[in-house]
Protein backbone atom coordinates (compact mmCIF):
# COMPACT_ATOMS: atom_id res chain seq x y z
CA UNK A 1 0.00 0.00 0.00
CA UNK A 2 3.17 2.48 1.01
CA UNK A 3 3.91 2.44 -2.66
CA UNK A 4 0.48 2.63 -4.31
CA UNK A 5 0.30 5.83 -2.82
CA UNK A 6 4.05 6.67 -4.45
CA UNK A 7 2.83 5.92 -7.26
CA UNK A 8 -0.93 8.35 -6.86
CA UNK A 9 1.33 11.18 -5.09
CA UNK A 10 3.55 10.98 -8.41
CA UNK A 11 1.93 10.19 -10.91
CA UNK A 12 0.71 12.64 -14.38
CA UNK A 13 -1.57 10.18 -15.49
CA UNK A 14 -4.82 10.90 -14.71
CA UNK A 15 -5.68 7.08 -15.58
CA UNK A 16 -3.40 5.86 -12.87
CA UNK A 17 -3.99 8.64 -10.61
CA UNK A 18 -8.13 6.86 -10.62
CA UNK A 19 -6.72 3.51 -10.49
CA UNK A 20 -4.58 3.98 -7.72
CA UNK A 21 -7.03 5.66 -5.85
CA UNK A 22 -9.68 3.10 -6.33
CA UNK A 23 -7.17 0.55 -4.84
CA UNK A 24 -6.04 2.24 -2.14
CA UNK A 25 -9.49 3.13 -1.12
CA UNK A 26 -10.44 -0.73 -1.31
CA UNK A 27 -7.59 -1.76 0.62
CA UNK A 28 -8.66 1.02 3.24
CA UNK A 29 -11.99 0.25 3.44
CA UNK A 30 -11.15 -3.00 3.55
CA UNK A 31 -8.83 -2.52 6.73
CA UNK A 32 -11.16 -0.27 8.66
CA UNK A 33 -14.20 -2.71 8.10
CA UNK A 34 -11.83 -4.87 10.38
CA UNK A 35 -11.46 -2.03 12.83
CA UNK A 36 -14.00 -1.09 12.85
CA UNK A 37 -13.48 2.49 12.04
CA UNK A 38 -15.15 2.93 8.80
CA UNK A 39 -18.37 5.27 9.97
CA UNK A 40 -15.71 7.52 11.91
CA UNK A 41 -14.59 9.00 8.32
CA UNK A 42 -16.10 11.87 6.34
CA UNK A 43 -13.47 12.12 3.92
CA UNK A 44 -11.87 9.36 2.07
CA UNK A 45 -7.90 10.31 3.17
CA UNK A 46 -9.08 9.59 6.48
CA UNK A 47 -9.43 5.98 5.56
CA UNK A 48 -5.94 6.19 4.20
CA UNK A 49 -4.33 7.39 7.01
CA UNK A 50 -5.84 5.03 9.87
CA UNK A 51 -5.26 1.92 7.13
CA UNK A 52 -1.55 2.61 5.70
CA UNK A 53 1.86 2.61 6.97
CA UNK A 54 2.30 5.69 5.28
CA UNK A 55 5.40 7.44 4.42
CA UNK A 56 6.64 10.44 5.83
CA UNK A 57 5.19 13.00 2.43
CA UNK A 58 2.08 10.93 3.31
CA UNK A 59 2.08 11.65 6.60
CA UNK A 60 2.48 15.41 6.21
CA UNK A 61 0.01 15.67 3.46
CA UNK A 62 -2.45 14.00 6.03
CA UNK A 63 -1.36 17.03 8.56
CA UNK A 64 -1.89 19.80 5.86
CA UNK A 65 -5.31 18.26 5.18
CA UNK A 66 -6.45 17.71 9.23
CA UNK A 67 -5.30 21.67 9.33
CA UNK A 68 -7.29 22.09 6.73
CA UNK A 69 -10.56 20.38 7.92
CA UNK A 70 -9.81 21.63 11.36
CA UNK A 71 -11.19 25.17 10.52
CA UNK A 72 -14.07 26.36 12.43
CA UNK A 73 -15.95 27.35 8.64
CA UNK A 74 -15.84 23.33 8.47
CA UNK A 75 -16.01 21.83 11.11
CA UNK A 76 -19.34 21.61 11.76
CA UNK A 77 -20.01 21.08 7.27
CA UNK A 78 -22.42 23.43 7.18
CA UNK A 79 -23.56 21.93 3.92
CA UNK A 80 -24.03 18.40 4.86
CA UNK A 81 -26.34 16.43 2.57
CA UNK A 82 -26.28 19.17 -0.23
CA UNK A 83 -25.73 17.34 -3.63
CA UNK A 84 -23.82 19.66 -5.76
CA UNK A 85 -22.77 19.72 -9.53
CA UNK A 86 -19.58 21.38 -10.80
CA UNK A 87 -19.28 22.06 -14.18
CA UNK A 88 -16.07 22.25 -15.28
CA UNK A 89 -12.70 20.25 -14.19
CA UNK A 90 -10.63 23.37 -14.95
CA UNK A 91 -8.63 24.94 -11.96
CA UNK A 92 -11.36 27.31 -10.75
CA UNK A 93 -14.23 24.09 -11.22
CA UNK A 94 -11.82 21.76 -9.44
CA UNK A 95 -11.00 24.26 -6.32
CA UNK A 96 -14.96 24.93 -6.08
CA UNK A 97 -15.23 21.12 -5.59
CA UNK A 98 -12.95 21.04 -2.68
CA UNK A 99 -14.21 23.74 -1.01
CA UNK A 100 -17.66 22.56 -1.20
CA UNK A 101 -16.83 19.08 0.03
CA UNK A 102 -14.58 20.75 2.92
CA UNK A 103 -18.11 22.32 3.48
CA UNK A 104 -19.83 19.10 4.06
CA UNK A 105 -21.40 19.00 0.86
CA UNK A 106 -21.70 15.84 -1.90
CA UNK A 107 -20.02 17.08 -5.11
CA UNK A 108 -19.94 15.55 -8.36
CA UNK A 109 -17.67 17.70 -10.83
CA UNK A 110 -18.46 16.99 -14.70
CA UNK A 111 -16.04 17.58 -17.74
CA UNK A 112 -16.38 17.09 -21.75
CA UNK A 113 -12.59 16.95 -21.64
CA UNK A 114 -11.01 13.44 -21.32
CA UNK A 115 -7.29 15.27 -21.07
CA UNK A 116 -5.34 17.79 -18.48
CA UNK A 117 -3.14 19.19 -21.10
CA UNK A 118 -2.62 22.60 -21.04
CA UNK A 119 1.05 23.81 -20.70
CA UNK A 120 0.11 27.91 -20.57
CA UNK A 121 1.79 29.33 -17.41
CA UNK A 122 -0.60 31.06 -15.06
CA UNK A 123 1.55 33.60 -12.90
CA UNK A 124 0.30 33.29 -9.56
CA UNK A 125 -0.30 36.00 -6.71
CA UNK A 126 1.71 35.07 -3.61
CA UNK A 127 -1.69 34.07 -1.85
CA UNK A 128 -2.47 31.84 -4.41
CA UNK A 129 1.24 30.06 -3.92
CA UNK A 130 0.43 29.22 0.00
CA UNK A 131 -3.03 28.37 -0.44
CA UNK A 132 -1.89 25.47 -3.36
CA UNK A 133 1.30 24.30 -0.48
CA UNK A 134 -1.78 24.66 2.09
CA UNK A 135 -3.59 22.03 0.05
CA UNK A 136 -0.63 19.95 -0.77
CA UNK A 137 1.43 21.40 -3.59
CA UNK A 138 5.16 20.36 -3.12
CA UNK A 139 4.08 16.93 -1.74
CA UNK A 140 1.64 15.68 -4.40
CA UNK A 141 3.14 15.86 -8.37
CA UNK A 142 2.62 17.85 -10.78
CA UNK A 143 3.46 20.41 -10.08
CA UNK A 144 7.15 19.34 -9.31
CA UNK A 145 8.50 19.45 -5.61
CA UNK A 146 10.23 22.69 -5.94
CA UNK A 147 7.07 24.50 -6.61
CA UNK A 148 7.40 28.34 -5.32
CA UNK A 149 11.13 27.90 -6.05
CA UNK A 150 11.26 30.12 -9.06
CA UNK A 151 12.93 33.56 -7.63
CA UNK A 152 11.73 35.26 -10.42
CA UNK A 153 7.91 34.53 -11.23
CA UNK A 154 5.38 32.68 -8.77
CA UNK A 155 4.15 30.16 -11.98
CA UNK A 156 1.69 27.19 -12.58
CA UNK A 157 1.29 24.93 -15.45
CA UNK A 158 -2.36 24.87 -16.14
CA UNK A 159 -2.37 20.88 -16.47
CA UNK A 160 -0.17 21.30 -13.20
CA UNK A 161 -2.45 22.57 -11.73
CA UNK A 162 -5.22 20.70 -12.41
CA UNK A 163 -4.00 17.25 -11.31
CA UNK A 164 -2.44 18.55 -8.12
CA UNK A 165 -5.80 19.89 -7.55
CA UNK A 166 -7.82 16.52 -9.21
CA UNK A 167 -6.29 14.73 -6.16
CA UNK A 168 -6.94 16.37 -3.45
CA UNK A 169 -10.40 16.30 -4.98
CA UNK A 170 -10.06 12.73 -5.19
CA UNK A 171 -8.47 12.67 -0.98
CA UNK A 172 -11.90 14.67 0.22
CA UNK A 173 -14.26 12.51 -2.02
CA UNK A 174 -14.97 14.49 -5.05
CA UNK A 175 -16.36 12.15 -7.75
CA UNK A 176 -15.25 13.14 -10.99
CA UNK A 177 -16.53 12.45 -14.22
CA UNK A 178 -14.34 13.83 -17.62
CA UNK A 179 -15.44 13.15 -20.97
CA UNK A 180 -19.29 14.13 -19.78
CA UNK A 181 -21.19 16.93 -20.98
CA UNK A 182 -23.67 18.80 -18.55
CA UNK A 183 -26.95 19.51 -21.41
CA UNK A 184 -28.99 21.17 -18.76
CA UNK A 185 -31.21 21.04 -15.61
CA UNK A 186 -34.73 20.43 -14.94
CA UNK A 187 -37.23 19.95 -12.77
CA UNK A 188 -38.62 16.24 -12.17
CA UNK A 189 -41.90 16.43 -10.63
CA UNK A 190 -42.41 12.87 -10.29
CA UNK A 191 -39.60 12.73 -7.99
CA UNK A 192 -39.83 16.45 -6.47
CA UNK A 193 -36.36 16.97 -7.60
CA UNK A 194 -33.61 18.55 -9.51
CA UNK A 195 -31.63 16.77 -11.81
CA UNK A 196 -28.85 17.63 -14.54
CA UNK A 197 -28.73 15.43 -17.99
CA UNK A 198 -25.58 14.61 -18.76
CA UNK A 199 -24.71 12.98 -21.78
CA UNK A 200 -21.06 11.16 -23.06
CA UNK A 201 -18.57 14.05 -24.55
CA UNK A 202 -18.55 13.51 -28.61
CA UNK A 203 -15.00 12.84 -30.00
CA UNK A 204 -14.60 16.46 -31.84
CA UNK A 205 -15.61 18.16 -28.07
CA UNK A 206 -13.02 15.83 -26.59
CA UNK A 207 -10.46 17.15 -28.24
CA UNK A 208 -10.47 20.43 -27.70
CA UNK A 209 -7.90 20.65 -25.77
CA UNK A 210 -4.91 22.86 -25.78
CA UNK A 211 -1.35 21.65 -25.81
CA UNK A 212 0.42 18.31 -25.58
CA UNK A 213 -1.72 15.39 -25.93
CA UNK A 214 -2.62 14.11 -22.63
CA UNK A 215 -3.72 10.58 -20.52
CA UNK A 216 -7.52 9.51 -21.07
CA UNK A 217 -9.14 9.47 -18.22
CA UNK A 218 -12.31 7.01 -17.91
CA UNK A 219 -15.31 8.11 -19.06
CA UNK A 220 -18.83 8.19 -17.10
CA UNK A 221 -21.66 6.91 -17.75
CA UNK A 222 -23.13 9.76 -18.53
CA UNK A 223 -26.78 9.75 -18.15
CA UNK A 224 -27.89 12.23 -15.31
CA UNK A 225 -27.50 13.75 -11.71
CA UNK A 226 -30.10 13.69 -9.45
CA UNK A 227 -31.27 15.14 -6.43
CA UNK A 228 -28.86 18.18 -7.47
CA UNK A 229 -29.87 21.61 -4.99
CA UNK A 230 -26.83 23.51 -6.58
CA UNK A 231 -25.00 24.52 -9.57
CA UNK A 232 -21.50 25.81 -9.97
CA UNK A 233 -20.67 27.02 -13.18
CA UNK A 234 -17.26 26.94 -13.69
CA UNK A 235 -16.56 25.50 -17.26
CA UNK A 236 -14.21 29.19 -18.55
CA UNK A 237 -15.24 32.13 -20.54
CA UNK A 238 -17.35 31.95 -23.32
CA UNK A 239 -20.27 29.48 -20.74
CA UNK A 240 -23.62 30.15 -22.02
CA UNK A 241 -24.81 28.11 -18.55
CA UNK A 242 -25.50 31.29 -16.23
CA UNK A 243 -28.05 32.27 -18.93
CA UNK A 244 -29.80 29.88 -19.38
CA UNK A 245 -30.01 30.36 -15.63
CA UNK A 246 -31.30 33.59 -15.78
CA UNK A 247 -28.36 35.44 -15.18
CA UNK A 248 -26.50 38.35 -17.81
CA UNK A 249 -23.54 39.10 -19.36
CA UNK A 250 -22.32 42.04 -20.61
CA UNK A 251 -19.12 43.11 -22.15
CA UNK A 252 -16.99 46.17 -21.60
CA UNK A 253 -15.46 47.60 -24.47
CA UNK A 254 -11.32 49.03 -24.28
CA UNK A 255 -10.91 52.91 -24.46
CA UNK A 256 -8.38 52.51 -27.49
CA UNK A 257 -9.84 52.20 -30.26
CA UNK A 258 -7.17 49.38 -32.14
CA UNK A 259 -8.12 45.66 -31.04
CA UNK A 260 -6.17 44.70 -28.05
CA UNK A 261 -3.62 41.70 -29.13
CA UNK A 262 -2.21 38.86 -27.26
CA UNK A 263 0.56 36.47 -28.43
CA UNK A 264 0.99 32.90 -26.99
CA UNK A 265 3.35 30.54 -27.85
CA UNK A 266 5.36 27.59 -26.04
CA UNK A 267 8.96 26.47 -27.03
CA UNK A 268 10.17 23.11 -26.45
CA UNK A 269 12.22 22.51 -23.34
CA UNK A 270 15.91 21.28 -24.23
CA UNK A 271 16.93 21.11 -20.46
CA UNK A 272 20.64 22.02 -21.76
CA UNK A 273 23.51 23.51 -20.43
CA UNK A 274 22.61 26.95 -22.56
CA UNK A 275 18.93 27.14 -20.91
CA UNK A 276 20.08 26.88 -17.32
CA UNK A 277 21.34 30.48 -17.85
CA UNK A 278 17.77 32.11 -18.85
CA UNK A 279 15.72 33.49 -16.07
CA UNK A 280 11.63 34.31 -16.05
CA UNK A 281 10.43 37.97 -16.69
CA UNK A 282 7.54 40.05 -16.99
CA UNK A 283 7.73 43.55 -18.43
CA UNK A 284 6.13 46.72 -19.49
CA UNK A 285 6.84 49.13 -22.55
CA UNK A 286 6.21 51.82 -20.17
CA UNK A 287 8.94 50.81 -17.80
CA UNK A 288 11.38 49.72 -20.39
CA UNK A 289 10.80 52.25 -23.20
CA UNK A 290 14.35 52.18 -24.74
CA UNK A 291 14.38 48.44 -25.00
CA UNK A 292 11.03 48.10 -25.90
CA UNK A 293 12.28 51.02 -28.97
CA UNK A 294 15.71 48.48 -29.64
CA UNK A 295 13.59 45.63 -29.91
CA UNK A 296 11.05 47.24 -32.66
CA UNK A 297 14.32 48.75 -34.41
CA UNK A 298 15.70 45.61 -35.04
CA UNK A 299 12.78 43.26 -35.36
CA UNK A 300 9.68 45.13 -36.36
CA UNK A 301 7.98 44.22 -33.37
CA UNK A 302 6.26 46.88 -31.67
CA UNK A 303 5.31 44.92 -28.12
CA UNK A 304 3.59 46.30 -24.95
CA UNK A 305 3.99 43.94 -22.46
CA UNK A 306 6.43 40.81 -22.68
CA UNK A 307 6.35 37.97 -20.53
CA UNK A 308 8.51 34.75 -20.19
CA UNK A 309 8.44 31.84 -18.24
CA UNK A 310 11.04 28.71 -18.22
CA UNK A 311 8.45 25.98 -17.41
CA UNK A 312 9.09 22.09 -16.91
CA UNK A 313 7.49 21.63 -20.30
CA UNK A 314 8.12 24.63 -21.64
CA UNK A 315 9.91 28.41 -22.67
CA UNK A 316 6.07 29.96 -22.53
CA UNK A 317 5.78 33.58 -23.74
CA UNK A 318 2.76 35.61 -23.91
CA UNK A 319 2.86 39.19 -25.58
CA UNK A 320 0.84 42.15 -26.53
CA UNK A 321 1.76 42.77 -30.12
CA UNK A 322 0.31 46.13 -32.18
CA UNK A 323 -2.04 44.99 -34.80
CA UNK A 324 -0.10 47.68 -36.86
CA UNK A 325 2.99 46.30 -36.58
CA UNK A 326 1.03 42.85 -37.38
CA UNK A 327 0.03 43.86 -40.46
CA UNK A 328 3.66 45.60 -41.51
CA UNK A 329 5.16 42.16 -41.11
CA UNK A 330 2.15 40.97 -43.00
CA UNK A 331 1.06 38.35 -40.33
CA UNK A 332 -2.15 39.85 -41.07
CA UNK A 333 -3.25 39.78 -44.61
CA UNK A 334 -5.93 41.77 -44.73
CA UNK A 335 -6.37 45.07 -42.20
CA UNK A 336 -10.18 45.51 -43.07
CA UNK A 337 -11.38 41.87 -42.70
CA UNK A 338 -13.31 40.63 -39.69
CA UNK A 339 -12.80 39.37 -37.28
CA UNK A 340 -8.98 40.69 -37.01
CA UNK A 341 -7.61 37.48 -35.93
CA UNK A 342 -9.66 34.92 -38.16
CA UNK A 343 -7.52 32.03 -38.67
CA UNK A 344 -7.93 32.82 -42.59
CA UNK A 345 -6.77 36.42 -41.95
CA UNK A 346 -3.24 34.80 -40.28
CA UNK A 347 0.03 33.86 -42.38
CA UNK A 348 0.99 31.30 -39.98
CA UNK A 349 4.40 31.16 -41.84
CA UNK A 350 4.99 34.68 -41.01
CA UNK A 351 3.85 34.48 -37.51
CA UNK A 352 6.28 31.72 -36.93
CA UNK A 353 8.71 34.35 -38.68
CA UNK A 354 7.72 37.22 -36.32
CA UNK A 355 7.71 34.94 -33.36
CA UNK A 356 11.19 33.59 -33.63
CA UNK A 357 12.82 37.40 -34.03
CA UNK A 358 10.92 38.60 -31.28
CA UNK A 359 11.98 35.37 -29.10
CA UNK A 360 15.56 35.36 -30.36
CA UNK A 361 16.27 39.51 -29.00
CA UNK A 362 18.44 39.62 -25.76
CA UNK A 363 15.98 41.07 -23.38
CA UNK A 364 18.30 41.26 -20.02
CA UNK A 365 21.76 41.95 -19.81
CA UNK A 366 23.77 38.95 -19.06
CA UNK A 367 21.48 36.36 -20.31
CA UNK A 368 21.19 35.17 -23.96
CA UNK A 369 18.32 35.53 -25.43
CA UNK A 370 15.80 32.62 -24.54
CA UNK A 371 15.40 31.44 -28.35
CA UNK A 372 18.83 31.49 -29.01
CA UNK A 373 19.98 29.42 -25.89
CA UNK A 374 17.53 26.13 -26.76
CA UNK A 375 19.33 26.12 -30.44
CA UNK A 376 22.28 26.58 -28.74
CA UNK A 377 21.39 23.36 -26.62
CA UNK A 378 19.87 21.51 -29.74
CA UNK A 379 21.06 18.13 -31.45
CA UNK A 380 23.02 18.14 -34.68
CA UNK A 381 20.31 16.09 -36.11
CA UNK A 382 17.49 19.26 -35.13
CA UNK A 383 17.49 22.57 -37.68
CA UNK A 384 15.57 24.16 -34.88
CA UNK A 385 13.47 24.23 -32.07
CA UNK A 386 10.01 23.06 -32.51
CA UNK A 387 6.49 24.66 -30.85
CA UNK A 388 5.57 22.12 -27.61
CA UNK A 389 2.08 22.03 -28.30
CA UNK A 390 0.18 22.98 -31.46
CA UNK A 391 1.89 26.23 -32.02
CA UNK A 392 0.94 29.64 -31.56
CA UNK A 393 -1.84 31.51 -30.60
CA UNK A 394 -3.43 35.04 -31.60
CA UNK A 395 -6.50 36.35 -29.39
CA UNK A 396 -8.00 39.28 -28.52
CA UNK A 397 -9.08 41.02 -25.80
CA UNK A 398 -9.93 44.61 -26.80
CA UNK A 399 -13.66 43.41 -25.00
CA UNK A 400 -13.91 42.04 -21.38
CA UNK A 401 -16.97 39.36 -20.64
CA UNK A 402 -18.65 39.33 -17.32
CA UNK A 403 -21.57 38.00 -15.54
CA UNK A 404 -23.45 41.34 -14.17
CA UNK A 405 -24.09 39.00 -10.85
CA UNK A 406 -22.95 35.87 -9.40
CA UNK A 407 -25.96 33.80 -8.41
CA UNK A 408 -29.50 33.15 -9.72
CA UNK A 409 -32.12 30.29 -7.64
CA UNK A 410 -34.07 28.65 -10.42
CA UNK A 411 -37.74 27.82 -9.72
CA UNK A 412 -39.46 24.39 -10.66
CA UNK A 413 -42.17 26.60 -12.00
CA UNK A 414 -43.32 30.56 -12.46
CA UNK A 415 -44.69 31.68 -8.95
CA UNK A 416 -48.39 32.13 -8.64
CA UNK A 417 -49.98 35.91 -7.85
CA UNK A 418 -49.29 36.34 -4.28
CA UNK A 419 -47.15 33.69 -3.81
CA UNK A 420 -43.87 34.18 -2.34
CA UNK A 421 -41.33 33.97 -4.80
CA UNK A 422 -38.63 31.96 -2.54
CA UNK A 423 -39.74 28.63 -3.09
CA UNK A 424 -38.18 25.47 -0.93
CA UNK A 425 -37.34 23.20 -4.21
CA UNK A 426 -35.40 26.17 -5.95
CA UNK A 427 -32.02 25.79 -7.30
CA UNK A 428 -29.05 27.48 -6.52
CA UNK A 429 -26.77 28.33 -9.35
CA UNK A 430 -23.51 29.78 -8.79
CA UNK A 431 -21.18 31.48 -11.56
CA UNK A 432 -17.18 31.25 -10.72
CA UNK A 433 -13.68 31.60 -12.27
CA UNK A 434 -13.64 32.50 -15.68
CA UNK A 435 -17.18 32.04 -16.01
CA UNK A 436 -17.76 34.75 -13.99
CA UNK A 437 -15.12 37.14 -15.00
CA UNK A 438 -12.74 37.14 -17.85
CA UNK A 439 -9.33 37.40 -16.52
CA UNK A 440 -7.35 40.54 -17.44
CA UNK A 441 -4.00 38.61 -18.32
CA UNK A 442 -1.26 40.71 -18.51
CA UNK A 443 -1.90 41.14 -14.37
CA UNK A 444 -1.67 37.52 -12.99
CA UNK A 445 -5.67 38.11 -12.37
CA UNK A 446 -7.21 34.53 -13.69
CA UNK A 447 -6.61 32.21 -10.67
CA UNK A 448 -6.52 34.62 -7.62
CA UNK A 449 -10.03 36.07 -8.63
CA UNK A 450 -10.91 33.02 -9.81
CA UNK A 451 -10.21 31.04 -6.50
CA UNK A 452 -11.54 34.25 -4.36
CA UNK A 453 -14.51 34.15 -6.45
CA UNK A 454 -14.72 30.06 -5.14
CA UNK A 455 -14.44 30.99 -1.43
CA UNK A 456 -17.13 33.74 -2.27
CA UNK A 457 -19.44 31.44 -3.67
CA UNK A 458 -18.84 28.54 -1.11
CA UNK A 459 -19.27 31.65 1.85
CA UNK A 460 -22.65 32.31 0.19
CA UNK A 461 -23.76 28.74 -0.30
CA UNK A 462 -22.69 27.72 3.14
CA UNK A 463 -25.14 31.03 4.27
CA UNK A 464 -28.16 29.47 2.60
CA UNK A 465 -27.68 25.98 3.68
CA UNK A 466 -27.53 27.14 6.99
CA UNK A 467 -30.70 28.62 6.94
CA UNK A 468 -30.43 32.27 5.13
CA UNK A 469 -32.67 33.28 2.72
CA UNK A 470 -32.32 33.88 -0.66
CA UNK A 471 -32.58 37.35 -0.68
CA UNK A 472 -29.68 37.71 1.93
CA UNK A 473 -28.10 34.78 0.07
CA UNK A 474 -27.90 37.52 -3.44
CA UNK A 475 -26.70 40.21 -1.38
CA UNK A 476 -23.96 38.51 0.24
CA UNK A 477 -22.25 37.29 -2.97
CA UNK A 478 -23.29 40.35 -4.85
CA UNK A 479 -21.34 42.61 -1.89
CA UNK A 480 -18.42 40.05 -2.65
CA UNK A 481 -18.44 40.16 -6.25
CA UNK A 482 -18.66 44.27 -6.21
CA UNK A 483 -15.16 43.69 -4.27
CA UNK A 484 -14.12 41.13 -6.52
CA UNK A 485 -14.52 43.14 -9.70
CA UNK A 486 -12.24 45.97 -8.69
CA UNK A 487 -9.21 43.92 -7.38
CA UNK A 488 -6.59 44.39 -9.52
CA UNK A 489 -2.51 45.03 -9.20
CA UNK A 490 -2.94 48.39 -8.82
CA UNK A 491 -6.02 48.34 -6.21
CA UNK A 492 -4.81 45.39 -3.91
CA UNK A 493 -3.80 47.41 -1.37
CA UNK A 494 -6.80 49.35 -1.20
CA UNK A 495 -9.37 46.68 -1.93
CA UNK A 496 -7.59 43.42 0.27
CA UNK A 497 -6.59 43.04 3.94
CA UNK A 498 -3.30 43.07 4.36
CA UNK A 499 -2.49 39.93 6.46
CA UNK A 500 -2.81 37.48 3.50
CA UNK A 501 -2.45 34.39 6.03
CA UNK A 502 -6.06 35.26 7.38
CA UNK A 503 -7.50 34.86 3.97
CA UNK A 504 -10.65 32.31 4.41
CA UNK A 505 -14.14 31.31 3.55
CA UNK A 506 -15.36 34.30 4.87
CA UNK A 507 -14.96 37.67 1.75
CA UNK A 508 -14.68 39.81 5.50
CA UNK A 509 -11.48 38.21 6.16
CA UNK A 510 -10.12 38.92 2.48
CA UNK A 511 -11.97 42.24 1.41
CA UNK A 512 -11.66 45.83 3.27
CA UNK A 513 -15.01 47.37 2.55
CA UNK A 514 -16.81 43.51 2.68
CA UNK A 515 -20.77 44.04 3.98
CA UNK A 516 -23.81 42.58 3.49
CA UNK A 517 -26.03 45.35 2.42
Amino acid sequence: APALFEVFRATADIRMAYATFAVLWRVAFAKNCQDGAVSQHRFPYQSFKGALNASWKAKKLWQLLDRRIARPEYRSAPCKGLRTLVVGAGPCGLRAAIELRLLGAEVVVVDRRVHFSRINQLHLWAWCGEELKALGARILEPPPSNFGANPDLLHVSISDLQKLLFKVALLLGVEVLLGTDFVCTEWNAADAQWQARLQPASASSMSLAEGLSGEVSPVSNAGGAAGISAVIVANGFGSSIGQTHGLQVVETQSLRQENAIGLVCNFKRSNGSAERNVRSFSMAAQFYMPLFMKLLASTGAELENMVYTKGQASHYFVMTPTHRCLIDAGVIMDRTYKPLLGPENIDREKLDAFIRKVTSFQFKDGEPAVLDAATEDLSPAKKSVEYADSGPRLFDFSKMRRHTEALAFVSPSAPADGEDEEGPNDLLVAVVGDALIEPFWPEGLGIVRGFFSVLDAGSAIAAWAGGASQTVTRRHLESAYQHLKTVGAATRSSVLKEDESAYALDPASRYRQFRIE
